[in-house]
C-alpha cells in the first residue's frame, strides 16, 4: 500500500511539472513558438518596423517567431487583441484595447496640431468658435482625442471641413476656413506638405497654436498625454514651428495580451529597446520607441514581464524552473504528507479489522472443545473462511510474518482440537 502511495504521489509530481513546464516554456517542446502580431495597415510606418523587427527577432531569438498580421486599421487591431485573435497589436492609448492589455513599448506619440495663418487674430482656441475649420487628410472626423478638444471648447462638428495637404493653403488665404486641424507625428508627412502648401498660398509660414489646457485635459483624460512639439519639428530650415509648441496627444503602443508569458513578453521588450538604434537606420520611426512608465498607479497597465525587465527585476530562465521546482516541491510535499496520513489511517483501519477477525479465535478454540458434534462442520468452514482472508491480507502485506505465524499457529491448534472430537466420537 505504501510503495504505491509513494509510486503514486511521485507520478503525480512528474504530471505536475510537466504541466507547468508546458505553460510557462511551451517552446521547450516545440521548434519554435509563434507570437501572433496585428501590425496595422500595410505600408504604415508601424507595419515597416514590426517587419525589420521580425528580422531581428529572427537572429537574435530564433525559436520565438513573429507572424505579422495587416489590418486596415489601428482600430482593427485592438479588436484582433481583445477577441483573441492576436498576441501582440499595434493600439492606440485611448482604445480599450490599451487598458485591457499590457503595455510592452510606447511606440510613437502623436500630437493634435493646430495652425492658423501668420496674420490672423484666431490667439487661442476660444478665438475659434462659430468658426469653420479644416480637417487635413488622415486625420478622422471622428477621432476620440479631437472629439475631445472640440467637446471642450464648444467647436461644433458641422464647422469641420475636410481637405487635403494641397488644397489648405489656399483655404487659409482666402478665410474660407480659420484654422486647420490635423493628427500626424513630428517629421515628414501630411503636417509638413501643409505647412509647405500654407507658406507658399500666404507667403508665411503658419502660427502654432499652444493648447494651454493640455495638462489639464491629460489629467481629466489619462489615455492622452500633454505633448510638446519641439521648434523646427516639420521643417528644420527655417524652423517650423519656430518655437517649443504645447498641445495635447495621444500614445501608440506595443500591446500584449495580459495572458502572455513574463518571460517572452520581458524578452520582446529587451529585444525591441536593445535593437531600435539599430532598427532606426533602415525605419527611422524605430527611433521614437521608448519604455513605458512601470508606475502602477497610472491607468494604462504595462505588462508584468515588461516591467520586471525594465525595473530590472526580470527572472532568468533557470531562476523562474528554480522558482517554479520550489512550487512544485512544496505542493509535492502537501500531497506527500496527505498521503502518508490518509495511509496511517488505512493501515489503523486494517489493523482494527485484523484484530476484530482474530479476536474469534480463542472462542473458537473453547468450543471446539464443547459443541456438540454437529456444529462442528460449521466451525470448521468459518475457520476456512477467516484462514482464507488471513492468507489474502498476508499476500497483500497487509498483517505482518511475525503476527501471521501467531495466528497459524492458533488456528492449526483448533483443527487439531476439532480432528480429536472427530476421532472419539
Amino acid at each position: 500500500m505504501v510503495r504505491t502511495i509513494a509510486i503514486a504521489g511521485f507520478l503525480l509530481l512528474a504530471a505536475g511539472a510537466t504541466a507547468v513546464a508546458w505553460a510557462w516554456y511551451p517552446w521547450v517542446f516545440s521548434a519554435s513558438y509563434t507570437i501572433r502580431v496585428a501590425t496595422g495597415p500595410i505600408g504604415s510606418d508601424w507595419q515597416k518596423f514590426l517587419e525589420a523587427f521580425k528580422h531581428e527577432m529572427e537572429q537574435e531569438r530564433p525559436r520565438l517567431r513573429l507572424a505579422l498580421e495587416e489590418t486596415v486599421s489601428l482600430q482593427k487591431s485592438a479588436e484582433a487583441l481583445q477577441n483573441g485573435d492576436v498576441d501582440l497589436a499595434i493600439v492606440r492609448s485611448d482604445d480599450p484595447a490599451a487598458a485591457s492589455g499590457g503595455t510592452i513599448v510606447i511606440v510613437r506619440r502623436i500630437p493634435l496640431v493646430i495652425m492658423v495663418p501668420a496674420q490672423s487674430s484666431v490667439k487661442a482656441m476660444n478665438d475659434l468658435v462659430g468658426k469653420r475649420i479644416a480637417v487635413l487628410e488622415g486625420t478622422s472626423e471622428g477621432d476620440p482625442l479631437l472629439t475631445t478638444v472640440m467637446e471642450l471648447y464648444g467647436l461644433e462638428p458641422s464647422n469641420m471641413v475636410k481637405t487635403s495637404a494641397a488644397e489648405v493653403g489656399a483655404l487659409l488665404r482666402d478665410k474660407r476656413v480659420a484654422a486647420v486641424f490635423a493628427m500626424a507625428p513630428d517629421g515628414p508627412g501630411a503636417i509638413t506638405e501643409a505647412v509647405k502648401a500654407i507658406a507658399k498660398a500666404t507667403r508665411k509660414p503658419p502660427r502654432f497654436l499652444d493648447l494651454e489646457e493640455a495638462k489639464a485635459i491629460a489629467a481629466r483624460n489619462p489615455v492622452y498625454e500633454e505633448v510638446d512639439i519641439p521648434q523646427g519639428a516639420f521643417v528644420v530650415a527655417p524652423a517650423i514651428p519656430g518655437e517649443e509648441v504645447t498641445t495635447v496627444g495621444v500614445t501608440v503602443r506595443l500591446v500584449a495580451r495580459s495572458s502572455m508569458l513574463n518571460y517572452v513578453a520581458g524578452e520582446i521588450t529587451r529585444l525591441l529597446l536593445a535593437t531600435r538604434a539599430k532598427l532606426a537606420a533602415t525605419v527611422p520611426t524605430a527611433g521614437e520607441i521608448e519604455a513605458p512608465d512601470t508606475d502602477k498607479k497610472g491607468v494604462l497597465p504595462v505588462h508584468p514581464g515588461a516591467a520586471a525587465y525594465l525595473d530590472g527585476a526580470q527572472e532568468s530562465l533557470f531562476e523562474q524552473a528554480m522558482t517554479q521546482l520550489f512550487n512544485i516541491s512544496i505542493i509535492g510535499g502537501i500531497l506527500g504528507s496527505m498521503a502518508f496520513g490518509v495511509s496511517t489511517l488505512w493501515r489503523r483501519h486494517r489493523a482494527e479489522e485484523t484484530q476484530k477477525m482474530v479476536a474469534r479465535l480463542p472462542a473458537m478454540l473453547r468450543e471446539a472443545k464443547s459443541v456438540p458434534l454437529g456444529r462442528l462442520d460449521e466451525m470448521e468452514d468459518e475457520l476456512d473462511t477467516l484462514s482464507g482472508w488471513l492468507l489474502d491480507r498476508f499476500v497483500q502485506e497487509h498483517i505482518p510474518p511475525e503476527r501471521i505465524s501467531g495466528v497459524s499457529a492458533i488456528i492449526s491448534e483448533i483443527r487439531l482440537a476439532i480432528e480429536r472430537r472427530r476421532k472419539v466420537a
